[in-house]
């Protein structure tokens, strides 16, 4: 499958989610930076923005599952492509920050 047809598969709408969720990964690694001025950015909003968009893409999952029912082969695909997009984004979200949350859950 061509990047046109996996692209028009998932939606304008969803590759943005996904797109901005991917963005967060390397985010990680500035999360610890003083929250003054600019670092305020990735000090306090980036980590309550990937705990968003986590529950987002799980909600989107589901939703997708939902669609599935009592749908044709074509429509059934479609959801399912949408459907493991979003948890594996969702996947690489928890992988790349589960120690920066475990670290702050400890204190």
């Amino acid at each position: 499958m061509d990047t046109t047809g996996f692209l028009t598969k998932i939606g304008p709408l969803r590759v943005v989610l996904l797109a901005l969720a991917v963005i967060c990964y390397p985010l990680v690694l500035l999360a610890d930076m003083e929250p003054v001025g600019i670092g305020v950015i990735p000090a306090y909003v980036v980590p309550a923005l990937v705990v968003i968009l986590f529950f987002v893409l799980l909600l989107d999952a589901l939703m997708n599952r939902v669609f599935m029912v009592e749908q044709g082969d074509e429509v059934r695909s479609r959801n399912r492509l949408r459907m493991r997009a979003d948890l594996l984004v969702a996947a690489g979200l928890v992988l790349s920050w589960l120690s920066w949350f475990r670290e702050i859950g400890a204190l």
